[in-house]
């Protein structure tokens, strides 16, 4: 790659069309957009709370830095799925131009951000994200199959926060130390980048399942029956959703008996809250990811028709929003045991939170046919954030949490009645038809 090559722009030849109208590299793009002007635009929404106004919005930012990584990953499977790559003069080193000014280009943003906030004391959690997002990419061109835990990034934001406050004084050298390696580790990977014929069978699934993949449950009969009741709204994601139901109250518990032994604040249930808003995200993601599934659903016995499948699909909607309901209240009752903190009134509000968030999420996500619409109900996700960590701050400094839990009664009605709505929207205009 000759300097004259870099000076001269010519990389920038065709960037557009390779970065932003390919479905999924734009998925993932927009998700980073939409986390950057949400970034942007949430100061104006939030309280004057300075500390959670930054906690929130370096959430957004990092999801931001993460979502470039997975696009730069996604394009990295794709070109080396692309067989006449080698021949085509200069066409590798322009893509991985292009994914490097990416990159650096979403760092100084991010750095900028910062400066703007004041907020030097978050620059750990960048690195840490920087960090993971590397780590991603290197992992993903040691083996293709590792894209699909893509998702492990995005979950991972939530606990960054709790990551870096665990790190000791010389922590941002020993993560910038660690990020500059990994960066050169990466860039000798990509020195020795070729074709490999295992990356189109991952970007081809990709296309299909949202590039997500998990083990099959099919020696067990109850979580088959489990699977049963909640189909059809899980056939599109798969036993995925399942195991997401079975292991989020289970991870949060043994995160709330962690940090009690321990002696330290780790708020489980708001972790909780987002981790089940993402799963109702992701349910849709996978049905407009799988749309030429569609008409393998409705080839099914057991539906009446186009209209007896979606009465059929928002009942079981209807289900899993029991579910999580049921669960949150469980687990939230569970870990009152070890937070004093977590009273009838904190835990009224973080179940109707729950349900909020949930119901609308599913509700929204049944309206949306398109990649880039389901993208944006991220922001429904940072909405639910702001909103149960405001109410949980007002505690800590000893306010009342009931005028909360009032508002929570008709924000609950209202998302419900965006569920309800959702049955009339759900494939309007697609592939089948009345």
């Amino acid at each position: 790659m000759s300097w004259a090559f870099i000076t001269s722009g010519k990389w920038l030849k065709g960037s557009v069309r390779l970065w932003l109208f390919d479905l999924g590299c734009a998925s993932f793009l927009g998700v980073g957009l939409l986390g950057l002007v949400m970034a942007l635009g949430v100061p104006f929404l939030l309280p004057d709370d300075t500390e959670h106004k930054v906690d929130t919005l370096m959430l957004l930012m990092n999801m931001f830095v993460a979502s470039t990584c997975v696009a730069i990953g996604w394009q990295m499977n794709r070109l080396a799925a692309t067989e006449w790559a080698a021949i085509v003069p200069q066409y590798r080193q322009s893509v991985l131009l292009q994914a490097l000014g990416l990159l650096i280009t979403s760092l100084i943003i991010a750095t900028i951000f910062l400066a703007a906030h004041n907020a030097f004391d978050k620059f750990d959690e960048l690195l840490l994200t920087l960090l993971f997002g590397l780590g991603f990419l290197y992992f993903s061109l040691k083996n293709s199959s590792a894209f699909h835990l893509s998702f492990v990034l995005y979950v991972s934001l939530p606990m960054l926060p709790y990551l870096a406050a665990l790190l000791p004084s010389t922590g941002s050298a020993l993560l910038l130390f660690a990020d500059l390696v990994l960066a050169a580790l990466l860039w000798r990977k990509l020195s020795r980048f070729g074709w490999n014929n295992k990356a189109r069978i991952v970007y081809l699934n990709g296309l299909e399942m949202g590039w997500l993949w998990l083990p099959s449950f099919k020696s067990s009969k109850l979580l088959n029956r489990f699977e049963r009741y909640l189909h059809p709204a899980n056939y599109f994601i798969g036993p995925m959703l399942t195991m997401m139901l079975l292991a989020m109250p289970v991870v949060t518990l043994l995160l709330a008996l962690g940090a009690y032994m321990l002696d330290v604040q780790l708020p489980v249930l708001f972790l909780l809250i987002q981790f089940s808003s993402i799963a109702c995200a992701m349910l849709h993601w996978s049905r407009i990811q799988r749309w030429r599934a569609v008409e393998s659903l409705f080839v099914l016995p057991g539906f009446d028709g186009k209209k007896g499948m979606i009465n059929a699909f928002m009942l079981t909607q209807y289900r899993l929003l029991a579910i999580l309901t049921v669960s949150m209240m469980v687990t939230a009752a569970l870990v009152s045991l070890l937070s004093p903190q977590i009273s009838l009134s904190v835990w009224s509000h973080i179940v109707l939170s729950n349900v909020i968030g949930c119901a609308a999420i599913l509700g929204l996500g049944s309206m949306c046919r398109t990649s880039m619409q389901i993208s944006a109900t991220i922001f429904l996700v940072a909405l639910q954030s702001g909103w149960v960590s405001s109410s949980l701050s007002t505690v800590q400094h000893g306010g009342d949490i009931w005028r909360w839990v009032a508002w929570d009664i008709p924000l609950l009605v209202l998302a419900l009645l965006c569920l309800w709505y959702a049955k009339y929207r759900l494939w309007r205009g697609d592939l089948l038809s009345d």
